[in-house]
């Protein structure tokens, strides 16, 4: 289905897009949302045919819809975010992709019915800040170097099939790139370092809500966090490696943690940038904060705004 005119905001009618090609299967996942919509609610539902389309299906649906749903992986979801900018629909996540990070630490349910049923039901909303990098937004983390790398070289097919650990062989191959030469600035700061990644990080994990990179960044606290790391011998990777596995990593002498709402990274050579997940420019790249920039549906635990949304017959 495309969307079509645009026609004034119904608080009754969701949208729905899906990544046809997600790890999930796009039926039953659909069947779940379906199933947990309420016969009051009207559901679009609209299938992505080509990368980076769900920026556009969003923005239609958003003058249309109060909620919008990314159904897929953590780039399903930021194509989405990319396309309600400027929009006040409600994000709603299903997660169906290799890491679903964000979904993860918001608490949402993996299993579709659980994640349908949290949409469709008593939930809370969560006011989340949004990075943007050019006409582009992310909402958990972008990097350049190590990262964007691998994810530079993971292939597609074998992340619906496998997952995360589809990353690993890529991993293999980027670890051996050479560090670059990077100019960093943030506001009005500037570091100049040779690196072998740097995040400019919303959310502070990686993989799973429990290996985080620094235990104060949030992405709810107006700051973009900017983590270098500058471990460049055996010796001191293992050292990095071994502390971010033990949660120590914010006491290494290797990384170095700026903050601030604007960002410049430049590099020696250009690199790829990653946003979430998924390779979208290189470096010089610049990136700046939207302070609670978008409200995500979650839990009903404490804190946000509750709301119960009852099925009517």
């Amino acid at each position: 289905m495309r969307a079509g005119p645009a026609t004034p905001r119904d608080s009754t009618r969701v949208a729905a897009i899906i990544n046809p090609s997600t790890r999930g299967d796009a039926r039953a996942l659909i069947a779940a949302l379906e199933a947990a919509c309420p016969a009051s609610t009207r559901l679009d539902i609209y299938r992505t045919t080509n990368p980076g389309e769900a920026v556009a299906l969003a923005n239609a649906a958003s003058a249309m819809a109060a909620i919008v749903i990314a159904v897929g992986g953590d780039g399903t979801v930021a194509d989405v975010v990319t396309g309600l900018a400027g929009a006040p629909a409600m994000l709603g996540i299903m997660p169906a992709g290799s890491t679903n990070i964000t979904a993860q630490e918001l608490g949402i349910p993996g299993r579709a019915e659980d994640a349908a049923a949290l949409i469709f039901g008593q939930h809370r909303i969560v006011t989340m800040d949004v990075g943007r990098c050019g006409e582009r937004r992310f909402l958990h983390m972008a990097g350049a170097g190590l990262d964007s790398h691998f994810f530079e070289r993971t292939s597609r097919a074998l992340k619906r099939r496998v997952g995360w650990l589809a990353y690993v062989p890529a991993a293999t191959v980027a670890i051996r790139q050479a560090p670059a030469r990077f100019t960093i600035d943030v506001d009005t700061r500037r570091l100049i370092v040779t690196s072998p990644m740097v995040l400019v990080a919303n959310g502070g994990s990686i993989i799973s809500p429990v290996l985080r990179l620094h235990p104060d960044v949030r992405s709810d606290d107006g700051w973009l966090d900017v983590l270098v790391f500058t471990a460049t011998r055996p010796g001191p990777i293992a050292r990095t490696i071994w502390q971010f596995v033990t949660g120590s990593l914010a006491a290494s002498p290797y990384v170095v943690r700026m903050r601030g709402r604007a960002v410049r990274l430049s590099s020696d050579p250009p690199l790829p940038v990653q946003l979430d997940g998924d390779v979208v420019t290189r470096t010089p790249a610049t990136f700046s904060l939207e302070a609670g920039g978008i409200g995500v549906i979650a839990p009903a635990t404490a804190g946000g705004t509750t709301v119960r949304s009852d099925r009517s017959s």
